[in-house]
């Protein structure tokens, strides 16, 4: 069995290795199972939820009016700011 130990663990490594070596093939088959069940993200979690988020907001605008009436309803509704008037420079 000596063949299959690290020749030089990590300090953090060493110190469990210590602690499992003379364990039974079965208890170290078990702790490799916990292990690797600890670290196994399961495929139904996203790890980026917002991904592609910005998607649902592209494609074709769709509207009945042509681009110059568009135009001419956005600067009919712009309101103007009194406090920009206060502004002293």
């Amino acid at each position: 069995m000596k063949g299959n130990v690290l020749s030089v663990p990590s300090p953090a490594t060493a110190k469990y290795w210590k602690e499992v070596k003379d364990a039974s093939n079965d208890v170290k088959l078990e702790l490799i199972s916990l292990l690797s069940t600890s670290i196994v993200i399961p495929s139904s979690v996203d790890e980026k939820p917002y991904k592609g988020w910005a998607n649902r907001f592209c494609g074709v605008w769709k509207d009945s009016r042509s681009a110059d009436e568009i135009m001419d309803d956005i600067y009919k509704s712009r309101t103007k700011n009194s406090n920009l008037d206060k502004i002293e420079l």
